[in-house]
């Protein structure tokens, strides 16, 4: 007896519907629908160096994770391109650092050539959470200091 196989039923593939915006001329207006749609190079800029951020951050951690060592820490080489990210990479630490709290702080204090003051030692959480709140107060490190 021979054996048959029963092909897939075909797959729809739902249509696009294109909708128009008319002003009050009657004119097509695109102006409404693009008006927060921005590709510049600044756009470009910053998803490629979001992308670079997070890679080299996956990395330095993936290298550190067990690492007890302050100088390894820092001396890793993804740490150091981190760091010479400079100033864009900041936005980006303050974000990682307020979701996750790591030694990744210990780059705010080396670009910024500065260190959180307290009357007392901080942990790495209690740091990160003081730039995090000392970041969205001013939401500049140049207005910090």
């Amino acid at each position: 007896m021979p054996f048959f196989i029963q092909p897939p039923p075909p797959v729809e593939i739902p249509s696009t519907n294109l909708e128009y915006v008319q002003s009050e001329s009657g004119i097509l207006d695109v102006a409404p629908v693009l008006k927060n749609l921005r590709l510049d190079d600044d756009f470009f800029e910053s998803v490629y160096l979001k992308d670079k951020f997070f890679n080299l951050y996956q990395a330095w951690e993936s290298n550190t994770q067990f690492q007890s060592s302050i100088f390894k820490i820092i001396e890793d080489v993804n740490f150091k391109r981190i760091v010479e990210m400079g100033d864009k990479a900041i936005p980006l630490i303050i974000e990682e650092i307020e979701k996750n709290p790591s030694t990744l702080v210990w780059a705010l204090n080396i670009i910024t050539n500065t260190t959180i003051s307290s009357s007392r030692r901080l942990t790495v959480a209690d740091a990160c959470r003081r730039w995090v709140t000392l970041w969205k107060e001013r939401n500049s490190v140049k207005h910090i200091f």
